[in-house]
Order: structure tokens, then sequence, then C-alpha cells
């Protein structure tokens, strides 16, 4: 086995064991949004298809989707989100026609932090013959995912966020039979089992690699698995758990204050490590410089909802949290 082959392989594994699949069903990739754009890209749209997103997208569904609505014609749904599974169908059914090709959803909410119903997304999905894609930006490494259980065509996520590994690593996952629904946007060396040029042969890989093509810095992905190998050694459930029991506490902490309104579901198994809070009467800008000019605390803020938005990660703990309340607290008085 070459370095470039173990390279790749031994992350494959890991993940596709991580997420219930196989490794054949995993392409690797530079970010989440490669794989949103494989995925639009190997669509045969035409004028007048639709596809359904949600109204809490990140730029990298809202972009690409746009840039189809402009050069393809293509017509662009938009639900709100809830962590609800029958409201979701209901919302989905509603914004559905014959003409929607692909439910493109993020699976947890960059801007509220809501966790969608990936199954019952999938469910509804598969029985409108509508294809399924899940962001799974915030919520790889974060939460427990079993692709196979919630059955969605393809699921595209990073591997900076929440699992600690390299800028630039990223994959793609599509079922077997998915896949083959899909014609790659671009081939090079690599992504072809079959070539020839004097028949003028080309047929993609069956797998995933038919979207690994030309020279890829693989050595980045060896850097994931050393990062998968670490959180393996720590336990995903003991992982999982922390996220979780930080994102409650914070959302608790949150809840007894007054000027604070959370925007995040209380339930874990409707949110997962991602809490958005407005602080009422306060440009959620101001108070995110103020924040990071005066604590050294780092924030993201929703434009949307003047909102703030704070992940409670594997590497933070409650003090975290007290030094950030202790700060908007003092922000609020001042």
């Amino acid at each position: 086995m070459t370095a470039t082959h173990q390279a790749k392989i031994l992350p494959a594994v890991l993940l596709a064991a991580l997420l219930g699949v196989t490794p054949e069903e995993i392409a690797f990739t530079r970010n989440a949004t490669d794989g949103i754009n494989l995925t639009l890209a190997g669509i045969d749209w035409q004028p007048g298809d639709e596809v359904i997103i949600t109204d809490e997208e990140h730029e990298a569904i809202n972009h690409p989707t746009m840039y189809l609505h402009n050069t393809k014609g293509v017509v662009v749904r938009r639900v709100s989100v809830s962590p609800d599974a029958a409201v979701m169908r209901s919302r989905l059914e509603a914004a559905w026609s014959p003409r929607t090709r692909l439910a493109a959803l993020s699976f947890v909410s960059c801007e509220s932090g809501t966790r969608l119903p990936g199954q019952a997304i999938a469910d509804w999905a598969r029985e409108k013959g509508v294809l399924s894609l899940l962001d799974g930006a915030q919520v790889t490494g974060a939460m427990k995912v079993d692709l196979r259980e919630i059955g969605c065509d393809f699921y595209t996520s990073n591997g900076h966020k929440w699992m600690s590994a390299p800028k630039g690593t990223g994959f793609f996952y599509g079922k077997r039979e998915s896949l083959l629904k899909l014609s790659p946007a671009h081939v090079g060396a690599g992504s072809l089992e079959t070539y020839d040029l004097a028949t003028e042969t080309a047929v993609p890989f069956s797998t995933g690699q038919r979207f690994e093509f030309g020279t890829r810095a693989w050595g980045l992905t060896a850097g994931w698995s050393a990062s998968l190998d670490w959180f393996e050694s720590l336990g995903w459930d003991n992982v999982y758990g922390h996220v979780a029991a930080l994102a409650d506490h914070f959302k608790e902490r949150i809840q007894e204050r007054p000027g604070l309104r959370l925007l995040t579901p209380v339930k874990a198994e409707e949110s997962a490590g991602l809490t958005s809070f407005v602080i009422e009467g306060h440009e959620a800008q101001k108070v995110s410089q103020a924040m990071r000019e005066q604590h050294n605390i780092f924030l993201r803020v929703i434009p949307h909802y003047n909102a703030i938005r704070v992940s409670t990660a594997h590497f933070n703990n409650e003090e975290d949290i007290d030094k950030l309340m202790r700060g908007l607290e003092a922000y609020r008085t001042q």
C-alpha cells in the first residue's frame, strides 16, 4: 500500500464506521460546500425544476441554489425549520410540486441551532420520488449520526469544525444506488473506472471515487485520520455526551438571565452543539466586538435574527460558559 493510498483508505474506514456506511460510499472533498455542489451539478436540471431548502441556510446552500436559479431557471422553494417531524413533513409537502427534484437542507441550522428530523425528511423525499441531501457541517462530530438509519440519499460535511481536522478536509456520502443518479461535473485521473482512447470509452466509478479526480492533498486527509484516532481514544459517546451536557448547561444559564432570549430548542434531541440567543435591546455585532476586545471571547453573529451563536465543543468547559455570562452581564449593565 502506497503512502497516498494509506492516507486515503484509513480515514475512509474510520469515517464509514462512524457514520454507519461503507468506505465505498464516501468521497473525500475540501469541505461541505463541495458535496453540495457535487449534488447540484450532478442533476440534469431543466428550467422550471424545483429544489427545496430552508430559510436558515448557510451560504453553502443559498449561493449555489441561487446560482442554479440564475443560470438554469431552477425554482428555489424555502421552508421554515422545525425539529418536529410532523411539522417538517407538512411544510415540505406544502412546498412540493411534481417539478421538485431535490430537498437540500441543513441537518442542524447554522442560524438557530435547530436539529431537523433527518429521517423524517429522507422518508418524505423517498415517498415523493425526490432526492434528499443533508448538510452535516454542524452535525458530524457533535452528535451521533447513522446515515443508514437516516436514509438520506446524500450527506456532506467537513473535518475542520467539530472534528478538529485540518482546514481543507471534507467528505461527501451517497448511497450506492443514489451515487449513480449524479453525473460528475468534473472528471480526471482517478475518477474513471473504464477509459479507452481508442474506443472513446469513459465510465466513472460506481463508488464515491467517481468524484475524486486529479492530484489531491492527501496529507490533509492523513491529518484527519490522526484526529479521528484521537477521538476514538476519547470515546465518541463521551464526546457527544460532553457536547450535549455543555449545551444544556448553557441554555439553562441563558434562560435564567433576564434580557436574553433563547432561539435554539431546549431539548437536546432537537438541537446539537450550537446555541443561538438574542440580547434584547442590543446589536449582536456590537456585543460580539465587545466580547472579543474586552474578554478575548469569539462569538458568531447571526444577522438574520440579530443573534449571537455559541459552539460548545469538546474542548470547552463550564468555566468558559461562566466567563461568557460574566462578560455579557457586564456589557448589559454598563
